[in-house]
């Protein structure tokens, strides 16, 4: 009987925390670094990227860096992300990180319709994710590394 209740005891908590229910932490499918690939208009224009990194944590961070030049790589972007649902991803940049809230420099750099941005996730595996601004009608195509 005690090898009965020991098991349940430690099955019970495994099972709760396995559990999409309780899923205390949503953003977990976006964790990690991404490299965006291409920017593509609602005109159809692709863009192709190799200088633009995210990174999203489970503290519910999330990074911006640009490698274009020495000054851009010195002026790291944070904020702030969540999942209101599984297909959308919901991005608020820091007013300070922003160059002090220069929408104007943000834009020029990310080409977001603003600091903060909820994406549609058009598509999402291990290696891909595909998030598309409503705002300006941009697509982005993201890499895992």
């Amino acid at each position: 009987m005690k090898k009965v209740l020991l098991f349940c005891c430690l099955l019970l908590p495994v099972s709760w925390v396995s559990c999409d229910k309780f899923d205390l932490y949503k953003n977990h499918k976006l964790d990690g670094m991404w490299q965006l690939k291409t920017v593509q208009d609602i005109d159809g224009k692709v863009v192709f990227v190799d200088t633009i990194y995210y990174s999203f944590q489970r503290a519910a961070v999330f990074s911006f860096t640009v490698l274009e030049t020495p000054t851009h790589a010195m002026q790291p972007i944070y904020g702030y992300v969540d999942m209101p649902s599984d297909d959308r991803v919901h991005v608020l940049i820091d007013y300070n990180s922003a160059k002090g809230g220069n929408f104007e420099w943000f834009h020029k750099l990310s080409g977001w319709s603003s600091l903060d941005v909820t994406f549609d996730i058009k598509k999402y595996n291990n290696t891909d994710l595909v998030l598309f601004d409503s705002g300006n009608g941009k697509t982005y195509t993201l890499k895992k590394f």
